[in-house]
């Protein structure tokens, strides 16, 4: 039957009192749901404890009336006695018998039924999430669910974002958190806000090239599995091919703008033969403020829908890349050109286990006093950050360079400092001469070269294997690069590598040298500081005074007080 069963069922039965006297001591009632169409069952069981001494039961599938024993005169109150204590031990029973049955039946509906009323609620949410990360990351949906959520906690603690134009003070800095290390990761990685809401994207930090982009769903031609899926443009706007800023990003190449799309194409090319390609687009990017305030304003940024090379190797560790070069195009000028900041880049990167780091845009957390400063070549034409190196030294000795031709020795004396490059290369004169010292003191301290660990082209092993660089302090010596730049008040720009600036630890418990020849690889400026000779110093890139500085720091504490304006300007005129 639909529903439910018919009264005259003799499973089905009225409990009732006729009498209308006595007291109700229990009632007990087995439901059945629905199963596959079958109709629902309804038992129920009371028991009732009359005024007079013969009680009455009740009970479904059982007789409505029992019929009286006849009792012995002489034993009818002990009999009488006993048998109402054996009928409250049998009703008893009874009803827990019932109640078990009810308990396992329930037990085993609740599971369908509770999938029954929300399966689809499960299905929709599921459908969600792989809506917002589908195929394109690796990270499981839980703890990229748990990394939201995190996200979406600062953002409220930090309060509402204000929009700043070009009114906006010139004094402030966008301060960003630092991620990686030299080895076994091989970059160093800042995180970025963009779109609205903002989204957290992870970008390798680069001084040594001008377009920040993002993989994008624009479709992807082809794209790597990155951190956190790929970056969709739906909401940003194309850059249109006839504006200035296209013609930067092209540098002055010929290209077309005809048609009726008139987008703005760019192709990037990496000196390790890796390349992006893509349209430019305008989104919003939030940038959190030293004076604890958050900006929001439009950036132009690459939406990357075909890279090539290492760039589209899976899985990725980065989303794509910041350009952080001295070019119109980077990141830093556009928000200097809207008056958010200046234009000054400071990066921290931690050596250690630990690494990571801290990177600013603008002027305010540059140190007041203690900086080294060195000028940079060729400014404007070259948008890279490069300076004049005038001699090497280790543990205090000259190196010789043996340079005679004047061409050659233009490419040894000028030396760039590139955050994208992880280590440190010299053209092979230069890094013969080096080679030739750390070789001379690593047998002087007797550690023996061990050829079959292929980390980097020279590896030394020790009495027992080398947990960190630190352990390796008393077998070497420091590399000290000199800029020149002596005068009556000044006593020269030098930057010193302690081991840790050009030596690394293998996996293998192996000491490494982290400068590598230039000849080996594709580079266009032969002499480069990596990301390994910049850990342990805060290096600042002024864009406004065309000066490159550094100084020893704690990487691992970021800045929380601006320096003091009146006395870097007072600095400033001795820098």
């Amino acid at each position: 039957m639909a529903g439910r069963q018919n009264a005259q069922s003799p499973y089905y039965e009225r409990i009732s009192n006729p009498q209308g006297s006595g007291e109700m001591r229990g009632v007990t009632v087995l439901i059945s749901m629905p199963s596959d169409g079958d109709s629902k069952t309804v038992c129920a069981a009371a028991v009732w404890r009359q005024q007079d001494p013969a009680p009455q039961t009740h009970q479904v599938g059982l007789p409505t009336h029992m019929p009286a024993q006849p009792a012995a005169a002489g034993a009818g109150a002990g009999a009488g006695a006993r048998s109402v204590r054996r009928g409250k031990k049998l009703r008893k029973w009874i009803g827990l018998f019932i109640c078990l049955v009810f308990a396992i039946v329930l037990g085993l509906k609740a599971p369908d039924l509770l999938t029954s009323e929300h399966q689809q609620d499960d299905e929709d949410k599921r459908v969600h999430v792989y809506t917002l990360y589908p195929k394109y990351t690796s990270v499981p949906i839980k703890m990229t669910q748990i990394r939201r959520t995190l996200l979406e906690r600062d953002l409220k603690r930090l309060g509402k974002a204000s929009v700043m134009g070009s009114s906006g003070r010139q004094n402030l800095s966008a301060s960003f958190a630092v991620h990686g290390n030299i080895y076994p990761d091989g970059l160093y990685y800042m995180t970025l806000l963009l779109g609205s809401p903002p989204k957290l994207y992870f970008l390798d930090m680069d001084t040594g090239s001008d377009l920040t982009w993002l993989q994008c769903d624009a479709p992807c031609r082809n794209c790597a599995i990155g951190p956190h899926g790929l970056y969709n443009p739906r909401k940003a706007k194309m850059v249109d091919c006839r504006t200035p800023v296209c013609a930067r990003v092209q540098q002055g190449g010929a290209y077309e703008c005809n048609g009726g799309v008139k987008q703005c194409d760019y192709d990037v090319e990496y000196a390790d033969g890796s390349a992006t390609m893509g349209v430019l687009m305008e989104d919003t990017l939030t940038v959190f403020l030293s004076n604890g305030s958050r900006s929001q304003t439009k950036a132009i940024i690459g939406c990357g829908y075909d890279q090539q090379g290492t760039l589209a190797k899976s899985p990725a560790s980065v989303d794509g890349v910041i350009g952080l070069s001295s070019s119109k195009v980077a990141l830093p000028a556009q928000l200097a050109e809207k008056g958010i900041i200046k234009n000054v880049i400071g990066h921290c990167l931690a050596g250690g286990s630990n690494s990571g780091g801290y990177l600013f845009f603008g002027d305010e957390l540059v140190p007041s006093w203690g900086m080294t400063w060195t000028p940079m070549m060729g400014k404007p034409e070259m948008l890279g950050y490069q300076a004049s190196l005038q001699s090497i030294r280790y543990g205090g000795e000259a190196l010789m360079l043996n340079v005679d031709d004047t061409d050659l020795m233009k490419s040894t004396s000028s030396i760039m400092f590139d955050s994208g490059t992880s280590f440190t290369y010299l053209v092979p004169q230069a890094y013969a001469s080096v080679l030739s010292a750390v070789e001379m003191q690593a047998k002087k301290s007797g550690l023996l070269r061990i050829k079959s660990d292929t980390t980097l082209p020279y590896c030394w092993r020790g009495p027992s294997p080398f947990q960190s660089v630190t352990d390796v302090h008393k077998y070497f010596k420091t590399l000290t690069l000199d800029f020149g730049g002596r005068n009556w008040f000044a006593t020269g720009s030098t930057l010193d590598l302690s081991p840790e600036g050009y030596l690394i630890v293998s996996t293998q418990g192996n000491v490494c040298l982290g400068i590598l020849d230039a000849s080996g690889a594709s580079l266009e400026v032969k002499n480069i500081i990596g990301d390994i000779s910049m850990r342990g110093y805060l290096v600042v890139y002024d864009n406004v005074r065309d000066r490159i500085g550094w100084i020893r720091r704690n990487c691992h504490i970021r800045p929380t007080k601006p320096s003091s304006p009146v006395l870097s300007k007072a600095t400033s005129l001795f820098a």
